[in-house]
């Protein structure tokens, strides 16, 4: 396990982020110095074929303060921040809400305590990768306005 929080300079070890320039970016502004989360995993998949590409990808993130983590009701919080950031938001037509958030509860060896992660979960659909690439830009530039602090 590798945490970008406490260990940045790690990040090129990672071969889920190899060719992924926009993930990347994503990850490290979330394990960057002060937020409130960082990253406990991430992946992702690319389908192409007649109809197109279908990019598939999430990545989950732990509230660095762990007594926050241990129980669901922060992340709903999130949950909700992202809904209605979404559902108020231009660049989502007719409602649609592109990202799924999904709790799940691990146990987290090292420090010895159960802890919930969320993985936020991304489904692109797109005529070919350069405006799938666009597309998860956008989604991610919209993210990372509610996930990382200024």
């Amino acid at each position: 396990m590798i945490w970008l929080s406490k260990e940045p300079e790690r990040i090129n070890e990672i071969p889920e982020l190899e060719g992924e320039p926009e993930l990347k970016d994503f990850i490290q502004a979330i394990n960057g110095p002060g937020q409130d989360f960082e990253t406990f995993r991430c992946a992702h998949s690319t389908k192409e074929d007649e109809k197109g590409t279908t990019r598939s990808m999430y990545v989950a993130i732990i509230f660095r303060n762990r007594q926050w983590a241990e129980v669901p009701d922060p992340y709903l919080i999130v949950s909700r921040n992202i809904v209605m950031s979404a559902a108020h938001s231009d660049l989502f037509p007719d409602g649609a809400i592109p990202f799924e958030l999904r709790l799940r509860n691990h146990w987290l060896k090292e420090e010895r305590v159960y802890a919930y992660t969320a993985d936020i979960q991304f489904y692109i659909q797109a005529l070919d990768e350069a405006q799938m690439r666009e597309e998860l830009a956008r989604q991610i530039a919209f993210l990372q306005k509610i996930l990382v602090q200024p």
